[in-house]
């Protein structure tokens, strides 16, 4: 299509593009949707396509204007941006547009937000820090307690006796605040196991001593920034009824529990070494991460860029959509939580702007380098998609483009980081702290 086209600079990291298409245009597209709507329309005292033109553009003028405006502009701004030689990060976003006038051209503009501009840091010349990675027999005591734990029973206990560290509280709560009862904070048959950080802490504290059948007024002051709207700021009155006591029972820790928590595990001793395996491993990738965090930070203290507003946005969106999603698995949503949705994304913030700034410099990477994506993860995922996609009742092609728009970005992001983290310099230290002087090329390559 036949337009005028020009680009300006808003920000450094947006730009508008305007288009202006030719009047003639606009009179052919004008008069093209007003004959169809004469063919369908039909109002009293007139034949069905003899309605006068000027009957139609006075009482179809809003669908008029808006039907010529969309296809006007779905016309022309593929070709616009083609035009404008823009490498946009999103999908541009309607600035403005002038009415639709036969006789006169057609104005829009959109907005772009576009990639920042941003030398890449020397990575080569860093040098980062792995922690030492040791297994003591404590942890793996520990671990031995909580697989004890975890497949004891539990027994509700007969003598009466204060409630103590380790046990299992039943209560019934309510909750007022300058003294009117709030509803949404009550609970009925509450189980809560003491010492485990699932309640408040002053609230758990202020159930150490009670007996079953009692009731106590537990007073909890939030901060103002607590992430439940419905106390942040104030102070609750908990009343507070122990319904009953439970405690855990733990199994004896001998070679037949030992060999009911896995294939090849005979005695006690072997369960051991399975454990101190997977805690080895665990704090392997603990320990990765910190590396990795370092990276992070490094990149970020080099670089200073900023970010487009709506690439933050789309970013908080993700965060808020995994919170609700680890709420929903759990059986309650935002609002049954109490929890203030504009206040989490402002909390979140700061972070989705770090993620969104560690990507953008990722990508200017993996560009630079020419890092790709091995071809046969790309052919997992592919593989992946001609075996579900029918059971998502959509087509091949679009299960395809979401999976991989969900899944490339972060492949991609992990191989760069694996190519940074296997040209720079990894140093782990010893027990004291002290970094020593050989390379962890195992970091590298994970």
């Amino acid at each position: 299509m036949e337009m005028k086209v020009t680009v300006e600079d808003v920000s450094p990291v947006q730009k508008r593009l305007s288009v202006e298409i030719p009047s003639d245009k606009v009179k052919d597209l004008l008069d093209k949707t007003i004959n169809q709507l004469r063919r369908t329309v039909s109002l009293p005292g007139f034949r069905k396509g003899k309605v006068p033109r000027s009957i139609i553009e006075r009482d179809y003028a809003r669908e008029i204007q808006t039907e010529v405006m969309q296809k006007l502009i779905e016309d022309s701004l593929g070709d616009a941006i083609r035009q404008s030689e823009v490498t946009m990060l999103l999908e541009p976003q309607l600035d403005s547009s002038s009415e639709v006038k036969a006789g006169q051209p057609f104005t829009y503009s959109v907005l772009m937000d576009v990639e920042p501009e941003f030398e890449i840091p020397d990575f080569r010349k860093y040098e980062l820090v792995k922690p030492k990675v040791e297994v003591t027999d404590d942890e793996i005591e520990e671990q031995l307690q909580a697989l004890r734990k975890h497949f004891g029973t539990v027994e509700t206990i007969d003598e009466p006796r204060p409630l103590k560290e380790g046990d299992i509280a039943i209560i019934d709560y309510k909750a007022y605040i300058h003294g009117e009862e709030v509803p949404e904070l009550e609970a009925r048959d509450y189980y809560v196991e003491l010492g485990q950080g699932n309640l408040n802490e002053t609230l758990e504290k202020g159930l150490i001593g009670m007996e079953k059948g009692e009731e106590r007024q537990i007073e909890v002051s939030y901060p103002s920034d607590a992430i439940n709207s419905r106390v942040a700021g104030k102070t609750v009155t908990y009343k507070v009824t122990l319904k009953n006591i439970q405690v855990r029972n733990l199994p004896e820790l001998n070679d037949e529990f030992a060999q009911k928590m896995g294939i090849g595990l005979k005695t006690v001793e072997d369960l051991r070494q399975r454990l101190r395996q997977q805690i080895l491993d665990d704090k392997q990738n603990a320990a990765d991460g910190v590396v990795r965090q370092q990276l992070f930070d490094r990149l970020l203290e080099e670089v200073d860029f900023p970010v487009p507003d709506r690439l933050v946005d789309k970013k908080l969106d993700q965060m808020i959509d995994n919170v609700v999603s680890h709420m929903q698995e759990r059986g309650v949503n935002l609002e049954q939580a109490g929890i203030d949705e504009a206040k989490l994304r402002e909390k979140m913030r700061d972070d989705a702007v770090r993620q969104v700034r560690t990507e953008l410099i990722l990508d200017k990477i993996a560009e630079a380098e020419k890092v790709e994506i091995p071809a046969e993860e790309l052919k997992r995922y592919s593989d992946y998609v001609d075996e579900h996609y029918q059971e998502m009742n959509v087509s091949r092609e679009q299960f395809h483009s979401a999976v991989f728009e969900s899944v490339l970005p972060k492949l991609r992001a992990k191989q760069t980081m694996d190519y940074i983290l296997s040209n720079v310099t990894i140093r782990e230290e010893d027990e004291e702290g002290e970094v020593e002087g050989a390379k962890v090329a195992a970091s590298a390559e994970k």
